[in-house]
């Protein structure tokens, strides 16, 4: 699937609240083959979801947005626990 930045922005720009949850795909049920390289997994993810700002997840709608950093999700995470624990502790 060839993506145009034109078309990333228009995605990117879908309102959650014009979402209509039975037309989207549920990330929980898409599986991944993370033995291909990272180009070719983020294109089989994109071609699941066909919108990857505005997915589904159960019954929640939910909007996702992305940075450019070197940091991944775990990273952030593990950052996130840090400071909560930090918080109440």
């Amino acid at each position: 699937m060839e993506l145009s930045k034109e078309m990333l922005q228009n995605m990117e720009q879908a309102d959650i609240r014009d979402a209509v949850l039975d037309t989207l795909t549920d990330i929980s049920k898409i599986e991944i083959d993370r033995n291909k390289p990272i180009a070719e997994r983020v294109e089989a993810y994109v071609e699941a979801v066909g919108n990857p700002f505005l997915v589904r997840v159960g019954e929640y709608v939910v909007k996702i947005g992305y940075s450019d950093c070197e940091e991944t999700l775990n990273d952030r995470m593990e950052q996130y626990i840090r400071k909560a624990a930090e918080i109440n502790y």
